[in-house]
């Protein structure tokens, strides 16, 4: 072939780039910006709170407590435990 074909290719060349690809290794395309996130949220509470574990469950049970769901399945119970109650209260 002659050395001004379009269709020539330079060995040396290509095979010292597929070497130099080949060479990645599995951290080499590791990206923290996947996993991380750059500008959290910022939290509705102090610093102080959101490390001390203890505050921290303090706060999550608080929420379970005092949340809407709890307090309409818990109106549910009481108010089918007296409707019970009073049907077979008066059978007795």
């Amino acid at each position: 072939m002659p050395s001004g074909d379009k269709f020539s290719t330079d060995w040396d060349k290509a095979w010292s780039n597929f070497k130099k690809k080949g060479k990645k290794t599995f951290f080499s395309q590791f990206s923290p910006n996947k996993y991380v996130d750059w500008n959290p949220r910022p939290s509705d509470y102090p610093l102080s709170e959101e490390v001390d574990p203890i505050k921290r469950t303090e706060r999550s049970n608080l929420r379970l407590w005092t949340g809407p769901r709890f307090t309409l399945v818990v109106a549910i119970l009481i108010v089918t435990f007296l409707l019970v109650y009073t049907i077979l209260a008066p059978l007795k």
